[in-house]
């Protein structure tokens, strides 16, 4: 007999003995040997164990009966801190355009605003420059074509019986410095925010305001995130009279290139400069400023050959930078917030993970420590943290 066939005979005797044994096993002990085998090359990761420590010395909010999605959200970030987070939560809100509109927008945002003030919690609304006809023109709103559904759209939250303190911050055509309202013309934002927060005041003339512009202003039709310049921003805000806005906000995110281009903006210095905002707050009379700003896990998350990823070490050295600028402000004597932007919209056109855990699993997450430790060190620096997140 040659070796090759003695060879796969003894193969096929012990492939023989090997299922017997493993019928054996089975019906003794009820284990598939397979399945044994297979976990021994398959072993599930075991989750890291993720430990924080108390963000604050206030007790946190009582946010357990809470319906509303971004009040839920803060009952994670309470749990994540063991304490107190915040007060002051951002939410979006649109523009009414139109008598009908003005009165079903205005009846669903008093229930929101009434469900934050139970909460303990300060609205931070944000109105932007959209409704049932798409984006609202500047140049139009700035000629009066739209007060008449604004006044009635606070006169009806007005009836619906809110208060001054429960309307929050209100703050109007946010970032309009951005290419994405199709038309930020400087000389038409001053007069849009001075009729609508006038109009507020009218009714509500206890109601905080504000405004957001972004570091980086753009041309109108230019997207490309490289091409925005630095500039001065009192071009927008100059003509808005004194004691109409409350605080000055600025918005800044980090950003980098698609996969393959190590091109990046990742200091606070450049894309949340203090001085780009001090100058704006002088020149609207106001000691009151924020910052609107986040830091991301992954961009371009639908497109697997741009996708990038940063490490949780690298969104902290980028907090690090943004607490730099907010520090400078407070050391002139400037009231100053932080509203994390902390929303997961990678399954979004945005295509950016903005989140720090997933599934409201804080202890899931290695990044979580990265946002505690960065909001438990503001109360010591005197500087407010805002959030958004839904």
């Amino acid at each position: 007999m040659k070796k090759h066939h003695l060879l796969i005979i003894n193969l096929i005797f012990f492939g023989l003995i090997t299922f017997s044994a493993g019928v054996v096993y089975q019906f003794m002990t009820g284990n598939k040997p397979l399945e044994i085998v297979s976990s021994l090359f398959h072993r599930k990761k075991t989750p890291p164990t993720i430990t924080t420590n108390q963000c604050n010395v206030k007790a946190p909010l009582n946010l357990d009966t809470a319906q509303d999605p971004h009040l839920r959200k803060l009952r994670t970030y309470q749990n994540a801190c063991h304490s107190y987070v915040t007060d002051t939560m951002m939410l979006f809100t649109d523009m009414p355009t139109s008598a009908d509109s003005a009165l079903k927008a205005a009846d669903q945002i008093a229930t929101t605003l009434k469900e934050y003030q139970q909460a303990g919690v300060r609205p931070l609304v944000i109105a932007e420059p959209n409704g049932q006809w798409g984006n609202i023109d500047f140049e139009t709103f700035a000629s009066g074509a739209y007060d008449q559904w604004i006044d009635a759209y606070f006169k009806e939250i007005k009836a619906k019986g809110v208060t001054d303190s429960q309307m929050g911050i209100w703050n109007p055509f946010p970032e309009a410095n951005l290419p994405y309202w199709n038309n930020n013309k400087p000389e038409f934002f001053a007069p849009s925010v001075t009729r609508y927060l006038t109009t507020l005041r009218a009714t509500f003339p206890g109601a905080k305001t504000s405004v957001l512009l972004n570091s980086a202003t753009y041309q109108v039709d230019d997207f490309d995130w490289r091409n925005g310049d630095y500039v001065s921003l009192v071009q927008y805000v100059k003509g808005i009279p004194a004691g109409l806005v409350d605080y000055a906000g600025l918005q800044g995110f980090p950003w980098i290139a698609p996969q393959g281009d190590d091109t990046n903006i990742f200091n606070g210095a450049e894309f949340v400069n203090a001085s780009l905002l001090s100058e704006m707050a002088d020149s609207l009379k106001t000691k009151n400023v924020w910052f609107n700003t986040g830091t991301f896990a992954s961009k371009y998350t639908l497109d697997p050959g741009k996708r990038v990823d940063i490490t949780p070490e690298r969104r902290k050295d980028i907090l690090l930078t943004i607490d730099e600028e907010a520090l400078k402000l407070k050391k002139k004597n400037y009231n100053v917030a932080i509203n994390m932007f902390a929303q997961d919209k990678s399954a979004d056109a945005e295509a950016t993970d903005w989140s720090y855990w997933k599934n409201d699993k804080p202890f899931e997450s290695i990044a979580t420590p990265v946002l505690t430790e960065f909001i438990s060190q503001l109360p010591s620096q005197g500087i407010d943290f805002w959030l958004f997140d839904q």
